[in-house]
């Protein structure tokens, strides 16, 4: 091959593949077998058809720490097969883009040459491909039967490449792979990574221009599921405050959902089977609880006992939503439905029991701490309010009765009060000053004038006696005019 052929596929100061400065990549990357193991064809040059095929399988002899991100490139104008379709290979057939879904063996042929009177058993090979370059109304998929020639093998679509249908169903892939490691491995940090993957490929499928209806429903099942699941990753790793986000974020969608019940997006996902008990009950009470716990662990009762009410609530409408229907109109859905919001309000309970008993128990505590510290308190506040004249004055009291009462040395009999009172105490005493002030305060609350005391009750209330006075006459000389009135 002449060098000049591959010039300008190597960068002129390292001599590596330079991308972006000489042919745009393909849009379909094919997977072909070479003499160097398998490639992918990133670019051709259409003027001479030299492609540029990086090599997967080439094992390089340089050491790893003189290159360690080496691609090996091979430049060739040969056009090589296509390695072998497998079961969920993309690839590219006469119909378009798609996904291997099935492989099988037609039945054996036989044929009969009329020149040669020969026999020929002809075995032949059959791909299903789903087709995701065609997009019916709904949920409805193409499915062509491929025989020959057979489909190129391409490489799959990165998640920048993917519409809205292809990144809801990476994510739905994506989710039963992290509920493999959940369930069955028990690795909860590689299924809380793997969900939140399945998240972050469908957060903005919403805006986009390809997406449908179905594809909405399926974007509000995946991100409420995984959301929910990786809410339960954390808590299994104990990452409390991570655990709230996630099924904070649930509740968010499920509110969303509640707003527009009824509309096209919440009869779809009806119609399929996922009912309100199932939405808004279900889900939103393991929400519910996954925020509990966290607070529990974070030592906040009060609002893990708020979040528990709101949770038994929702429980609790939705039992009574299913038990208030004949038993001929509820499906199997709802049965299921039921048996799961009845487990989880045995939960709901066992937590707020939880919760009661630890507000009680800290309330103790709390309570118990009060009354030490303010017991303390008052202890140091009375002594502070006590003057230090009264506290000597007590001081000498106290060391006067000892000495007046002090038994006789010689004397069996212990003395009584009065007797020893000529005998000196060798204590000290206290001497106390007391000084008055020259201008005590005057308070005159009332001045009665003087004789008032001496007085009769009526010298004191004239005027009272004056007004019954006259309204005795008025009511007198009334009753008179109304007794002439009747008479005449």
């Amino acid at each position: 091959m002449a060098p000049y052929q591959v010039e300008s596929f190597l960068d002129a100061t390292s001599g590596m593949p330079a991308p972006n400065k000489s042919q745009a990549e393909d849009a379909a990357q094919a997977i072909v077998q070479t003499p160097y193991g398998r490639g992918i064809i990133l670019r051709t040059r259409r003027a001479d058809n030299i492609k540029e095929v990086q090599l997967l399988e080439w094992q390089t002899t340089l050491k790893s720490s003189t290159r360690p991100n080496q691609l090996i490139m091979l430049y060739t104008s040969e056009d090589y097969p296509s390695v072998r379709p497998h079961v969920g290979d993309d690839v590219i057939c006469s119909y378009g883009r798609g996904r291997v879904k099935e492989i099988s063996l037609i039945p054996t042929v036989q044929t009969d040459s009329p020149t040669t009177n020969e026999t020929s058993n002809a075995q032949r090979v059959k791909y299903s491909i789903t087709l995701s370059s065609w997009r019916l109304r709904g949920r409805s998929r193409v499915t062509c039967h491929i025989i020959s020639p057979p489909p190129r093998v391409v490489r799959q679509h990165t998640l920048s490449e993917m519409d809205a249908h292809e990144k809801v169903e990476f994510a739905q892939s994506q989710k039963v792979i992290a509920t493999e490691y959940f369930s069955k491995k028990k690795d909860y940090i590689l299924a809380l990574k793997t969900y939140a993957d399945a998240v972050d490929a469908v957060r903005n499928v919403h805006h986009d221009h390809s997406s449908t209806n179905e594809v909405r429903a399926d974007l509000i099942v995946t991100m409420v599921t995984c959301s929910n699941n990786s809410a339960t990753c954390c808590i299994k790793l104990k990452r409390w405050e991570e655990a709230t986000r996630f099924a904070q974020n649930s509740l968010i969608l499920l509110d969303a959902l509640n707003a527009k019940k009824g509309l096209k997006i919440h009869s779809i996902l009806n119609k399929e089977g996922i009912i309100d008990a199932k939405l808004f009950g279900e889900w939103r009470v393991k929400s519910y609880l996954v925020i509990a716990r966290s607070f529990l662990e974070r030592d906040d009762e009060e609002g893990a006992l708020a979040v528990l009410k709101r949770a038994k609530l929702v429980a609790m409408e939705n039992i009574e939503d299913i038990n208030s229907k004949q038993q001929s109109n509820v499906n199997k859905q709802e049965l299921d439905s039921l048996k799961i919001l009845t487990s989880q309000i045995k939960e709901v309970r066992r937590l707020m029991a939880d919760c009661t008993e630890k507000i009680k128990v800290t309330r103790i505590r709390e309570k118990k701490r009060a009354q030490k510290m303010f017991s303390q308190d008052n202890h140091v506040r009375s002594n502070r309010a006590t003057p230090p004249d009264e506290i000597a004055e007590g001081n000498r009291k106290s060391n006067q009765e000892v000495c007046t009462n002090a038994p006789d040395e010689k004397s069996p009999v212990p003395a009584l009060k009065g007797v020893l009172n000529d005998k000196k105490c060798d204590r000290p005493t206290i001497k106390k000053s007391v000084s008055f002030s020259l201008k005590p305060p005057q308070i005159k609350e009332f001045d009665s004038s003087p004789g008032d005391e001496d007085l009769p009750w009526y010298s004191r209330h004239k005027e009272a006696l004056a007004m019954v006075a006259i309204a005795g006459f008025s009511v007198v000389a009334i009753a008179s005019l109304r007794k002439l009135q009747r008479a005449s």
